[in-house]
């Protein structure tokens, strides 16, 4: 397996601007390295909220260490202290795979992405669920990229808590950032 760096790309193919957004990056191994695409004070496009389209952002892949078998994301809005709850997660994604795109089929596998498999919330569907803070409010999302040592026997439409316990498990190397989407109040100003 040749060696490949991890590049993630939020919004990358999004239309429109990126305004009103801060972004933080915590890696937990040199060498996996990942690019959300965002910087301080930039936000996250629309489209990929309840807003919008509602839909998965895309992920660039470059190059991950070895000896990756898998790639897995996840998706987390911080609600306080107590309360973080996962939003997304798919995993088993094929190491060599170049792109994620947007837009994943709300689908427990993905045959597009080599089989990979997704998650839900409980008690709620499959794949994606979209930031949507209270009109006029916001909300802290957090993307964490895992390069795992192996695949995982997660069965697709598990819940998100029980597929990131096993992607945590099998992870060496990961990326994470974090993006603030706020909702316009709705109110005009005219």
């Amino acid at each position: 397996m040749r060696r490949r760096e991890l590049l993630t790309s939020v919004g990358a193919v999004a239309t429109g601007g990126l305004a009103g957004c801060s972004a933080e990056r915590e890696t937990t191994t040199p060498a996996f390295q990942t690019s959300a695409g965002f910087e301080s004070g930039e936000s996250l496009p629309a489209r990929f909220t309840c807003d919008g389209d509602g839909v998965s952002p895309p992920f660039e892949v470059g190059r991950v260490p070895e000896p990756t078998e898998a790639l897995a994301v996840t998706a987390e809005t911080d609600g306080g202290p107590l309360d973080e709850p996962v939003r997304w997660s798919i995993w088993n994604v094929p190491p060599e795979t170049e792109r994620i795109p947007a837009a994943v089929p709300r689908t427990e596998t993905v045959p597009s992405l080599g089989g990979a498999r997704q998650g839900r919330e409980e008690g709620g569907e499959v794949g994606y669920t979209p930031p949507c803070p209270p009109r006029g409010g916001t909300s802290e999302y957090r993307f964490q990229v895992y390069a795992l040592g192996d695949s995982l026997s997660t069965e697709g439409g598990a819940t998100h808590d029980t597929a990131t316990e096993a992607i945590v498990g099998a992870t060496f190397a990961s990326d994470r950032f974090t993006v603030e989407y706020t909702r316009m109040d709705g109110t005009d100003t005219d």
